[in-house]
Order: C-alpha cells, then structure tokens, then sequence
C-alpha cells in the first residue's frame, strides 16, 4: 500500500502548459437536446489549468516536494498563476513571455447522465507560447534531483514542445528519474502519427492512457483491459508500468500492470465524486507514489532494461 498521507518522502517535477480556463455547467442543458440557439444562466469560473498545473496541485499532498515547469504569457493571468502556484506550497519554474497571452480553454458541462457530457474549445498556442527547451534547461537541476517527472501527451502535438519534453525525458533517464507519460489528450493516437508519439513512449517508465486510447495506439480490438496486455507488451519492449483507465467517465476502474511483476485491478470511486475536475490527476498522484514505494527504478540510461524490485501480487496486495 501507499505510505499515509503525512509520509511524503518523494519529489516530483511537472512539465507541461498552463492555460486559463473558462467553466461553466448549464444545469439546464443537455447537448442532445439542442435544436437551435440558446440562451441559459449560470456561474462562471475562471480558474488556471491544464494537466501538469493539475497533477501538480493534487501531487502537493502526497509528494515532499513538487516542481512545476511552464511557459505563461506576460498578461493580466502571470500573476494570478505565480501567486496560485506558490499558494498551492508548488514550487514555480515558470517563463513569462512578454508580448504574449496565456491561452484560453472555454469547458461547458451539461447534465448529462453521470458526470454530464464536457465540451471544450482550446485557444491555438502561437510559437511564443508554446514550451521551449530552454525551459527544460532551466529546471535541470530539479528533473534530475527528482524521483519522478510527470509529462503529457498535449506537449506532443508541437514541434517546438514535443523536442523540449523529449529533452526532458534525456535529462530524466540520465539521472534515473522515473519518467510518467499522461497519454493525452485521448484522441492523440488520431492527431500525430506514431513516430511522434513512440519516442517518448518508449522513454516512460510509467504510461497512464484511458483503454479506449490505449487500444486505439496499439490497434487493439474491443474488450477488457486484460487483452491489451500482450499488445502493451509487444509496443514497448522495456516493460512499463501501464495505468489503465476504464469504465465509467473512463476513470472508474484502474488496472495496474506491468509485464510478469504486476497486476492490480480496482474501483477507483469515480462515481462517488461530486466534481471529476482534477479526480484523474489524483488518482496518477497515488499510484505514482504508491508504486515508487515499492521500489520503481527507470530503465538504464542505454535504455537496455526496466529496473524494478520483483513486484507482485503478494508484494501489492489490495489497491494504491
């Protein structure tokens, strides 16, 4: 099991963008009922976001230490987000670019069964905004002090940011810091192709993907996510853990495994929340920390093998 909240004896460093988002729930609306115009009130919450921010400020209560890397824009929203951060006991590497704008993400949820249906409408990032390599630079120090460093898919969809998380992947591996791989967002098996996703795929030694992505980058059919094991193992030849999403709102059921150390399988109580916003990031928090206390090493800095204390069901018995 995972040490107890007070024991919070690992650092871990965030890579990714920060955005502004605009969040709004219509209690009144559900998506497929809409014929024509609308018109609805409802509050309005104007918040910083994105996943690194997120896994960041659900990461803080587990981990001793957390380190968020970004870009933001020299606008209105730089020093809300330094004083967030700061606030949240995060500790900020975060460039301010001048002349530009930190970006927009507008999210509307409606009522939807469940959770509600989410829509979301991204603002394009201009190369000013988008992460750098000097912005990994930067952070060298902190990535190779950490135990584990927390990358999204998002940054891959960019040239400019995709060579700065594959820079910082480098920095990990040569300091044998346990590289973590958000596949998101979901669909990023249909907006890249895999050579620009496989790289930093075979540089994780930790891949959390919803199943209906993960079958998508392996090309699996549909069932359960015991019969993408083979496919998983095939893909990625160092052995990853993978943590596998399923279920309702794709986060109500975690399977956790690793070619012949590991298999863990368990409700995560995604029903019982009352708002998902930032559930799925908690939920990688736990079990992150949760498997570097079993021992979790990266593979070798040639990439030759995955270095991991034997972990098995006797070993992890019960649910991070």
């Amino acid at each position: 099991m995972i040490p107890a909240d007070g024991e919070r004896r690992f650092s871990l460093v965030a890579i990714g963008e920060i955005r502004i988002d605009v969040r709004v729930r219509v209690d009144s609306l559900r998506f497929r009922e809409v014929r024509g115009d609308q018109f609805h009130y409802a509050p309005v919450r104007i918040t910083p976001a994105g996943v690194a921010l997120q896994m960041a400020r659900q990461a803080i209560g587990l981990f001793a230490t957390v380190t968020l890397v970004s870009r933001i824009g020299g606008d209105e929203f730089a020093d809300p987000i330094r004083a967030q951060v700061t606030a949240m006991g995060v500790t900020p590497r975060l460039t301010v670019v001048e002349g530009a704008s930190t970006a927009r993400v507008l999210v509307i949820r409606d009522t939807s069964e469940g959770h509600g249906v989410r829509l979301m409408v991204a603002e394009p990032l201009s190369d000013l905004q988008m992460l750098g390599v000097s912005d990994v630079r930067a952070a060298i120090r902190e990535i190779a002090a950490a135990d584990a460093l927390f990358l999204t898919g998002y940054e891959l969809l960019h040239a400019r940011s995709a060579e700065a998380v594959l820079e910082a992947a480098a920095v990990a591996r040569s300091h044998s810091t346990v590289i973590c791989l958000d596949l998101v967002p979901h669909d990023i098996h249909r907006r890249i192709p895999p050579a620009r996703l496989l790289p930093l795929l075979e540089a994780a030694d930790v891949v959390v993907g919803e199943l209906e992505t993960l079958r998508g980058v392996v090309g699996a059919p549909e069932g359960g996510p015991e019969l993408l094991f083979p496919l998983l193992d095939a893909v990625h030849k160092a052995a990853p853990v993978w943590m596998i999403r399923s279920g309702a709102g794709g986060a109500s059921r975690s399977t956790i495994y690793q070619q012949d150390r590991l298999h863990v399988d368990y409700p995560t109580g995604y029903e019982r929340v009352s708002d998902p916003m930032g559930f799925g990031d908690l939920l990688t928090a736990r079990e992150l920390r949760w498997l570097l206390s079993t021992g979790l090493a990266p593979a070798s800095a040639d990439g030759s093998s995955f270095r991991s204390v034997a972990m098995n069901r006797s070993r992890v018995s019960g649910s991070p």
